[in-house]
């Protein structure tokens, strides 16, 4: 059985952690199988919108850790493959959904996190359970959650590990929509992918971008600046003048235009 199906549906990406039996944990294999659609998504010039859901009774428990003895090397390794896809995955060009429709726990949770958008039902649970666990999350929680919730609300989340439903969820806007059953959740989450993918999927891609450069680290910031700027300037009569200029071997003539 394949541990992730990628299917499209016109404009539209699903992606379905298929690892029911196990509560959709992640295991090297799913991560090397998710990363490697998520690049594939990320070049897809047909696809404007991702929708993101768990097979069976969850969405993502986290980690499947049974029968795997970590180290600190093998550990930092498999972290770096698991925060590299979080990464990939809030930074592709298109929007994202989570359809949460079960538990969404520790890195399941932090998958949640790294999507652009959250619908779940209101039984759903979801949270942090690391430090009940004497674990502690390595997913991007601790940046990624103040920045939806607040500093003060994310760190009861963390710090307790009590784990919220959906409905508890919405009220601190950590979730977009929430829905009583799993039907309806998919039926609404089709319609807003379909809505968003129905929108311009350039301007659509740079405001994302926007938004989430305006809550990135200075280098990010400055990395992004260099790339607009070269992209607005590569399109410039001075440009066009100063390549011929270097070919001609002549001294250019700019005219600030």
């Amino acid at each position: 059985m394949e541990e992730l199906i990628f299917e499209k549906r016109g404009f539209i990406a699903y992606i379905t952690l298929n690892r029911p039996e196990h509560l959709n944990t992640f295991t090297e294999q799913l991560i090397k199988d998710f990363q490697e659609t998520i690049s594939i998504i990320s070049k897809a010039k047909d696809i404007r919108f991702v929708v993101i859901k768990g097979a069976g009774k969850a969405f993502c428990a986290g980690v499947d850790v049974r029968g795997k003895v970590y180290n600190p090397l093998n550990s930092r390794e498999f972290l770096i493959k698991f925060n590299n896809l979080l990464n990939s995955i809030e930074s592709i060009p298109q929007p994202s959904l989570s359809l949460i429709n079960g538990n969404a726990v520790a890195g399941g949770f932090e998958l949640a996190l790294a999507t652009t958008f959250r619908f779940s039902i209101k039984s759903a649970k979801m949270g942090l359970p690391e430090a009940r666990l004497g674990l502690v999350a390595a997913g991007g929680a601790s940046f990624r959650l103040p920045r939806l919730i607040g500093f003060g609300k994310a760190l009861e989340i963390a710090l307790t590990a009590d784990l919220i439903n959906g409905k508890d969820a919405h009220d601190i806007l950590l979730v977009n929509k929430v829905f009583d059953t799993v039907d309806e959740m998919n039926l609404e989450g089709d319609k807003f992918a379909e809505r968003i993918a129905s929108n311009a999927p350039l301007a659509v891609s740079f405001v994302k971008d926007a938004f989430y450069n305006n809550l990135s680290n200075p280098v990010q910031i400055a990395t992004m600046l260099e790339i607009l700027s070269a992209s607005v300037n590569h399109f410039s009569e001075d440009k066009k003048e100063g390549v011929a200029a270097f070919f001609e071997k002549r001294t250019p003539n700019f005219k600030g235009e």
